[in-house]
């Protein structure tokens, strides 16, 4: 038999297998914001792993739970990067119905079944079944992180540093996220930024001494117009979607805070408008008023780059090699750690995970047939990838 025949036929063998680590994983509730829960489903995954044979590496942040690495040996090859992370955005108890029902439609239902814990199990196999078929020109690298749902806010970019790290040197990545219905791939994401303006001012009695005050809610109000008025739906969209100041309605008021958002669709169109930011900021149009920046945080945009088109040229073939759809290509509003990879220089196939509907809601949703047609698609890409890799 080929590897790719042993590999196949192993997927099929242990299907019933994949199934119940799904279940496992979907009923270890693991929220971003449980820093705890997510640690024991990290502790969980490296026992797994190590009992592969795998050599893994645990890394706490502090204000978030584990983010978990995990390698077989080096190959003569470049290494493939399997990325996903391990929280979800439901609190633990809040999934209506419990933590994992298979309802009439055929779906499975539960917390992070779609995004994107089918997606690592996926990988897992994967990773088995490569093993199974003597597969060792290529290091299979699993790296999965603990706070992607905040954009990575709570470890303060501190998972991030640690999956670029494990990243660096490999030819190609796969992320794990929530795949489509109808089986397309993801080969370009948004970007976006989240950042607090805040405006200071001065306090003063708005009907004895006016004069002495300086009112920091209209400062704001003009720069929230010139921000929101930046938004280009071609390539950037703004909004400021939070706003607190003041203290009583007779104060003139000292202190304004707005949260502020927007959307690119290049790491170009970031730079450009964060430098407009600074120019409205910067600008004062109310006198004795101070504007000043927070962090701007959040993702870039995942961007089709060389070796991209190549990618799934060969994720296609060997969908089709399978006889399965040959999957399309699409772009999406939603971010994801491929962004982090692609700007790398890696090229990334994102939503390769399980197929279904209703992430970030109570009707998450995904398709149990595509577990196993979604890791037979992956496991014969990466047998597939040429030496360019």
């Amino acid at each position: 038999m080929t590897q790719l025949e042993k590999a196949m036929a192993y997927l099929d063998q242990y299907q019933g297998e994949m199934m119940t680590l799904w279940e496992n994983l979907v009923r270890l509730e693991s929220p971003s914001s449980d820093p705890a829960a997510v640690d024991k489903l990290a502790s969980h995954l490296d026992t797994y792993c190590r009992a592969l044979g795998m050599e893994t590496e645990k890394f706490r942040p502090e204000g978030a739970g584990t983010c978990l690495a995990a390698r077989t040996a080096p190959g003569d090859l470049s290494p493939v990067l399997l990325l996903g992370h391990i929280d979800t955005v439901h609190p633990i108890g809040s999934f209506p119905g419990g933590l994992w029902t298979v309802k009439d439609d055929g779906f499975v239902y539960g917390p992070g079944a779609h995004d994107c814990k089918g997606g690592l199990v996926i990988a897992l196999y994967v990773i088995r079944a490569l093993q199974h078929a003597g597969f060792d020109r290529r290091q299979l690298k699993l790296a999965v992180v603990s706070d992607e749902e905040t954009g990575h806010a709570l470890s303060q970019m501190q998972s991030v540093d640690f999956l670029r790290r494990h990243a660096e040197g490999c030819g190609a990545a796969f992320t794990f996220e929530s795949g489509l219905m109808n089986g397309d791939i993801v080969t370009r994401r948004k970007g976006a930024v989240v950042f607090k303006l805040t405006v200071d001012g001065i306090a003063s009695h708005c009907g004895t001494a006016p004069e002495k005050g300086a009112n920091a809610i209209r400062e704001a109000a003009k720069k929230i117009i010139a921000i929101e008025d930046l938004t280009d739906m071609e390539h950037i969209i703004c909004n400021c979607g939070k706003i607190s100041g003041g203290t009583t309605v007779n104060t003139i008021p000292a202190k304004c805070v707005v949260d502020v958002t927007f959307r690119f669709h290049t790491n170009q169109d970031r730079e450009d408008t964060i430098a407009k930011i600074q120019d409205i900021c910067a600008k004062v149009e109310t006198p004795k008023t101070h504007c000043t920046l927070g962090t701007f945080t959040g993702f870039p945009a995942m961007e089709e780059i060389g070796g991209t088109a190549e990618l799934v040229r060969i994720y296609q073939d060997a969908s089709e090699s399978l006889g399965l759809p040959r999957p399309g290509t699409v772009g999406t509003s939603g971010c994801s750690d491929s962004a982090y990879t692609t700007s790398m220089g890696i090229p990334t196939l994102c939503a390769v995970g399980v197929r279904g509907e209703g992430q970030h809601s109570p009707n998450e949703h995904a398709d149990p047939a595509s577990l196993l047609t979604q890791a037979k698609r992956l496991a014969a890409s990466i047998l597939s990838l040429p030496e360019s890799f």
